[in-house]
């Protein structure tokens, strides 16, 4: 896969769609930024990013809205928004009064509004049951179709180095390999079990050929034809 200057991994190069991976403290995670109608969209912006990471993007469009997957990926929203100042701030409808008060950020729109910058190609899923809400980005690329997740499912290759967060994986059988994350519904899900139902109903509505997903791995099913099965076996 191809990598510009400053570390964006180009999955779609004439969409476009890209990935970046960056650090939040105690784990990794995976932005992502995907052209829109009217220019790119960047999901869980990189925290602490170097001037190049947004200089590359220059690129591949003029960025137009910045996304907060779910009420805890904030922490890149205020430097990106000082960058593209004219950038709209989205977040699940749930997250919004969290996402304001830690980003320090007013005026952050729910997903519903976002489609007049997504565009056919692109959907912001704001996700059923949820108490703090969660995004599933739906995006037909020329590859086929991704979903992009942020915590309702890993693909940690290892179980995380961190002394507590390794136990806590371990045991809720939240990793490693691709997994439903058993930690974060505790806090912020209302009903477990018809998350996952409509998830694996979406999922057999219109399945993906490839899952990206925040924390962790891409996951290609063409190559890897029960990895969906496993994962959905394993509810």
């Amino acid at each position: 896969m191809q990598t510009t200057p400053h570390g964006w991994k180009v999955f779609d190069a004439n969409l476009p769609l890209l990935t970046y991976e960056y650090s939040f403290g105690l784990g990794m995670a995976n932005a992502l930024a995907v052209g829109g109608k009217s220019g790119l969209m960047v999901v869980s912006p990189p925290w602490c990013a170097a001037s190049g990471v947004f200089d590359d993007l220059s690129h591949y469009g003029a960025v137009r809205a910045l996304v907060a997957p779910n009420a805890f990926h904030h922490l890149g929203l205020p430097q990106w928004k000082a960058r593209f100042p004219d950038a709209v701030v989205f977040a699940p409808a749930q997250s919004i009064a969290r996402v304001e008060k830690r980003s320090k950020l007013h005026g952050v729109r729910p997903l519903a509004e976002a489609t007049s910058i997504s565009g056919p190609r692109l959907k912001l899923v704001d996700m059923p049951h949820y108490k703090t809400g969660e995004v599933l980005v739906q995006v037909d690329t020329n590859r086929g179709l991704v979903w992009y997740v942020t915590d309702i499912i890993m693909n940690l290759p290892v179980l995380p180095s961190h002394p507590l967060a390794r136990v806590l994986f371990k045991f809720s059988r939240s990793a490693p390999g691709l997994r439903f994350n058993n930690i974060a519904p505790l806090f912020m899900v209302s009903d477990k079990g018809a998350l996952r139902d409509w998830v694996a109903d979406e999922f057999q509505k219109a399945p993906p050929k490839w899952l990206i997903v925040a924390h962790g791995d891409i996951v290609d099913f063409t190559a890897h034809p029960t990895a969906a099965r496993s994962l959905f076996n394993s509810i």
